[in-house]
């Protein structure tokens, strides 16, 4: 599941003071704090049912709080819902967005175009390590803070924390940006937990993993599996990888770590594939069908920015996940009751889900996507993801048939 997401470096914050802070999204449940006007925010997911409800971390005197809010009560939502529509990930584009858009760093018109044109594109197509080959003879002419941004976001996702880290200060150096120091920070605390330092080789995969946790011939064994279910996912959604993409495997404790993730997580994808794995534990079928789950993130994320749902139902669909009759009866019912989201207001960021939602959130993304296969067979799946623009109005097909 994608980790980095651009919910959280969007600015939004509390309208109004005296504003409650409530453990639900019902006007009757309790406040978990009161909120002054000007709160920074960070949106973790929307909910809707007769009036959007967000899920929230808010700061306030020093203090951290999580609990729900109406959309009423929040300031800086256009720009959240045009994210949100927009489908754009905190990938190579949206770390790209957050490094150069803060005041005062010169945004990318104002770097040599030609450079940061065609190294934002290499990133985006998941060829990082060709991007940062281009900054690096750019940065040898002249060092411009936003193509040291972006030599960190290719070091980043070429899996060289260390280089990127080192670009990223460099950038600092020339001009002040806090979205540049939070991403910073994100990374050292990645880079300070993260205990994978042996590697593996593959066709299409680099993996590189804990070795007091995996022992070599499993990796091994990790590798033929990643190699062939990229294989084998990659000609169903036509990606074709120009470099090797990066697995990294750690021990459930590390991968919380270095992730932050939810308990519920079984893996992320943030421009590097992230499995943990329990000590000892073998290549059997659920690791693959995790593996499998994570790979099309990475396919589809050479193809273009895609909503969570449309992701997480085609992960699933494509590691073999299938939804029982008593999902599919739960889903309906819930949203007879309209307590279920609208495709579109799934929201992108799912790493902080508590596990009920979770379960809501992706059985509806597996629903939509078996929906899709069955009721748009002729149209075809390569057919949407080469149109795009069809997206919008197959989303909104798909939430009339789930009853959304």
């Amino acid at each position: 599941m994608p980790a980095l997401f651009a919910m959280l470096l969007l600015a939004v914050s509390v309208k109004t003071d005296h504003t409650p802070l409530r453990a639900g999204c019902s006007p009757d449940d309790d406040p978990v704090a009161t909120l002054p006007a000007g709160a920074a925010l960070t949106i973790r997911f929307a909910l809707s049912g007769e009036s959007v409800c967000y899920k929230v971390t808010a700061e306030s005197g020093g203090t951290t709080f999580e609990g729900y809010l109406p959309a009423s009560a929040i300031d800086g939502l256009e720009q959240f819902d045009q994210t949100r529509r927009e489908a754009r990930w905190l990938d190579a584009a949206q770390l790209m967005g957050a490094i150069t858009t803060s005041a005062p760093l010169p945004s990318l018109a104002n770097a040599p175009k030609g450079a940061a044109a065609d190294a934002a594109r290499l990133i985006e197509s998941s060829q990082p390590a060709k991007a940062l080959e281009l900054l690096q003879a750019e940065l040898r002419k002249k060092k411009d803070p936003s193509l040291l941004a972006l030599a960190g976001i290719a070091a980043w996702r070429s899996d060289d924390s260390r280089l990127a880290l080192e670009y990223w200060r460099g950038a600092l150096d020339l001009e002040p940006n806090p979205a540049l120091e939070t991403l910073i920070r994100r990374v050292e605390r990645e880079t300070k937990g993260d205990q994978s330092t042996e590697k593996l080789v593959g066709m299409r995969v680099v993996l590189r993993y804990d070795g007091g946790t995996v022992p070599i011939e499993t990796a091994r064994q990790m590798l033929g599996a990643i190699d062939d279910e990229y294989a084998r996912i990659a000609a169903q959604l036509g990606c074709h990888p120009e470099e090797r993409v990066t697995a990294i495997v750690q021990s459930r404790d590390a991968y919380r770590k270095t992730t932050d993730a939810a308990e519920w997580s079984g893996g992320q994808y943030d421009g590097r594939i992230r499995v943990p794995v329990a000590g000892g534990q073998g290549m059997d079928a659920a690791l693959r069908r995790t593996l499998a789950h994570e790979i099309t993130h990475a396919c589809l994320s050479m193809l273009g920015r895609w909503p969570a749902w449309l992701q997480e139902g085609l992960a699933q669909k494509l590691s073999g996940d299938t939804l029982t009759p008593a999902v599919l009866a739960r889903i309906a019912g819930m949203a007879a009751e309209k307590k279920v989201p609208r495709l579109e207001n799934l929201g992108q960021d799912w790493s902080r889900l508590d596990t009920n939602h979770a379960l809501v959130a992706y059985a509806l993304s597996l629903a939509a996507v078996e929906m899709f296969y069955k009721d748009y067979a002729q149209y075809g799946l390569g057919n949407l993801l080469r149109n795009p623009e069809r997206l919008a109005q197959v989303t909104a097909e798909l939430d009339k048939r789930l009853g959304l």
